[in-house]
């Protein structure tokens, strides 16, 4: 367990990552300033809840001098690197850490598993602890999958296995992290909005396993070492989940993380075999007339929409995508746009710079708004192909996130279908009201 000499911690960004951080360290008797620049209502919230506890905070602003008074500063993934707060502390040489530092400094369990990777993390996190479940091993899911490890410690005893989700974002601030097990699935060009550069983002990545002993496993691609880090050494074993080209690569991840944990193997397929998905991860809800529907709004990178077009039979996938784009191009997807898409119904933001981009490797129409978008990938579909929403972009200037318009997509779609008198028994099966809630086929 690593403890910080300096007890007088600031902490930026207030959603549940900062909120959680906050209260756990005031109550392990650190003082705590809380900031953040938005005053949303969660945020708000938040602030006040905090006050209750006797911990200083506010929303709205930052108060730099405050800030910069304290001993060092834990940092939510929010809070960009180009932010004037950020750049502040730069220069005063301020320690910065993420909460996936400073939760690993007080956590009790003996073993730590981390998936990092541009796509497919959220997913094969989840398996691993199911996987892990199987097996008759007590673990706790948390990280970047929505509920903070810092959030969780209460939970857990050295007996527990940690499984993480972890973003470049969190890993960019790790300085001792360590886990028994890391996994990078992939990296491809990703949140260049964020990282300065490709080689900061591959760095932050490779954070995951900096700092491992010889007793930890790395788990890693190997063309992917040969391509982008053949300098990169580290006493842990290294293992490649590509060893095997017939293998396919989610699955011989999973294979070789259960090896590392010492979980028996048939636990992998037995785990895959009753896995029914993850909502807004290429979650199939319904299939109506031997049309697949699936809702892949997580996809918010190029890099994930490359991901899950790669899963698909050619020219088999009528394909919204769009929003508030996080590349300035996305002329790098034209070869598997052309391969793969038979329809690309562009959506929000973004939709004339994709158009351009993709112009002349499929059929491209412009919605006006989503209930268009809906309504002509509809149409355009036919027996044997995939609708997918897969926007490759964020969702803030349409909806207020992803899940929202995971939801809303689901909806309309059903809605479409319910109209035309078509609406399959696959519907109630997989759990949708007439409100249309979420569940899987």
């Amino acid at each position: 367990m690593k403890r910080e000499p300096g007890k007088n911690v600031s902490i930026l960004g207030l959603r549940d990552t900062g909120f959680l951080s906050a209260l756990c360290l005031h109550e392990k008797g650190y003082q705590v300033f809380a900031s953040d620049l938005s005053a949303q209502e969660e945020i708000a919230a938040n602030v006040a809840k905090l006050k209750v506890q006797g911990i200083d905070a506010e929303c709205g602003k930052h108060s730099f001098e405050r800030i910069l008074a304290a001993d060092w500063v834990l940092i939510s993934p929010g809070v960009p690197p180009r932010s004037e707060i950020y750049q502040a502390l730069r220069a005063a040489g301020k320690p910065i850490y993420s909460e996936i530092e400073v939760a690993s400094w007080f956590s009790p369990a003996k073993t730590v598993v981390a998936v990092t990777g541009s796509c497919g993390k959220t997913t094969t996190a989840t398996l691993i602890a199911k996987i892990l479940e199987a097996s008759g091993r007590p673990a706790v899911l948390c990280g970047n999958i929505g509920n903070p490890w810092i959030g969780e410690l209460s939970k857990l005893t050295s007996e527990t296995v940690v499984v993480l989700e972890v973003s470049s974002f969190q890993l960019m601030h790790c300085s001792s992290f360590a886990p028994s097990v890391g996994l990078l699935l992939n990296i491809y060009p990703n949140h260049m909005d964020w990282h300065a550069d490709m080689r900061e983002y591959a760095e932050a990545k490779l954070n995951l396993f900096r700092f491992m002993k010889a007793c930890g496993v790395m788990i890693c691609r190997k063309n992917e070492e040969t391509a982008i880090f053949p300098y990169f050494k580290i006493p842990a074993r290294r293992v490649y989940l590509d060893a095997d080209a017939s293998v396919n690569l989610n699955e011989a991840a999973l294979f070789c993380a259960a090896d590392a944990l010492g979980c028996p193997r048939e636990m992998v397929g037995k785990v895959l075999g009753d896995f029914r998905g993850l909502e807004h991860r290429l979650e199939k809800f319904i299939e109506w007339n031997r049309i697949s529907f699936v809702n892949d709004s997580k996809s918010t990178t190029p890099a994930s929409l490359l991901w899950a077009l790669e899963r698909y039979p050619d020219k088999s996938v009528v394909l919204i995508a769009g929003g508030k784009a996080k590349v300035k191009d996305f002329g790098d997807l034209q070869p598997v746009i052309r391969r793969k898409v038979k329809c690309a119904v562009l959506i929000g933001e973004a939709r004339g710079m994709i158009g351009k981009s993709w112009e002349g490797a499929t059929e491209i129409v412009e919605a006006a708004d989503y209930d268009a978008a809906c309504d002509t990938v509809v149409a355009r579909a036919a027996a044997g192909d995939t609708v997918l929403l897969s926007p490759a972009c964020a969702s803030f200037d349409m909806f207020k996130n992803y899940q929202e318009r995971g939801r809303l997509f689901k909806e309309k779609i059903l809605k479409i279908l319910k109209a035309r008198g078509q609406l399959l028994k696959a519907a109630s099966a997989c759990g949708f009201a007439e409100k249309g809630e979420s569940g899987d086929v």
